[in-house]
């Protein structure tokens, strides 16, 4: 069963498997038991605790898209990275360049911190979006997901779709940086010139003939940045680490939140 948790008051945890062309599927589970449920993992009862001194800040993607940054999200996110790095992961998607991994269903620390992060998008971010072109504006999240993604594969091994800049299935899309030191942050492009033609490429995205770089948010350690999906976008991978043994040694590793409208 896949990461699924009731969150009380109409927002729900999706079954939504990361790709574009599935829907969400969204159903509500009973209230939390207020129980924690034991499993294999080396997890405490706080582990997702945040810090009431997590610094909120903002800016602009192409000077018009809004975006948001939670600095010091975690209590502890050493203790985050540790338990997250010990889940079994799999092969991402398509355009995913690594594994992903999902938490067993029903930790309540990890529906606390859900709970917190929609109350943070829900009062922070939506208001900030400008409209969308039917003038519609989103107001109320409907449901979310989240799992822990690896971003190892050498440039040299990339397939097409994970050498190009790509959307994201849902309209607002969070990340939580889990490297320390860094291991890169979120670049965001515009095209220019001739359409991008990927099969040219070598490597992670980047500025070319073809992309232009009109955004970038810093991968700090315990970084949560909140973003439009929307927007042509990819991880900064560079350095001499995704090039030898440290992106398996020290792998860059975030949790991935999704939410759904």
């Amino acid at each position: 069963m896949r990461y699924h948790i009731d969150l009380s008051y109409k927002y729900v945890v999706s079954s939504y498997r990361w790709a574009s062309h599935v829907r969400p599927q969204f159903a509500a589970l009973p209230p939390d038991p207020g129980v924690t449920i034991g499993w294999h993992y080396r997890m405490s009862e706080d582990l997702f605790a945040t810090v009431a001194e997590a610094k909120l800040s903002g800016g602009h993607i192409d000077g018009r898209i809004p975006y948001l940054a939670i600095d010091g999200i975690f209590a502890d996110p050493s203790a985050v990275r540790a338990a997250a790095l010990e889940l079994p992961y799999s092969l991402g998607t398509a355009h995913y360049p690594g594994r992903v991994a999902r938490f067993p269903a029903g930790d309540l620390s990890l529906t606390r911190f859900l709970r917190q992060i929609v109350g943070i998008v829900t009062r922070e971010y939506l208001p900030r979006l400008p409209p969308a072109r039917n003038g519609k504006s989103l107001s109320r999240v409907r449901g979310l997901d989240t799992d822990f993604a690896i971003t190892d594969k050498h440039p040299s091994e990339l397939s097409p779709n994970q050498r190009a800049p790509h959307i994201d299935a849902v309209p607002v899309f969070g990340l939580v940086y889990l490297n320390d030191p860094p291991r890169g942050g979120t670049l965001f492009f515009r095209p220019h010139g001739h359409a991008a033609g990927a099969d040219v490429r070598s490597g992670y995205p980047r500025s070319d003939e073809q992309l232009e770089v009109c955004g970038h948010i810093e991968g700090r350690f315990n970084r949560l940045a909140i973003y439009h999906g929307f927007v042509l976008h990819s991880g900064e991978i560079e350095g001499d680490w995704i090039e030898n043994d440290d992106r398996f040694g020290y792998p860059r590793l975030t949790q991935r939140i999704m939410f759904f409208f």
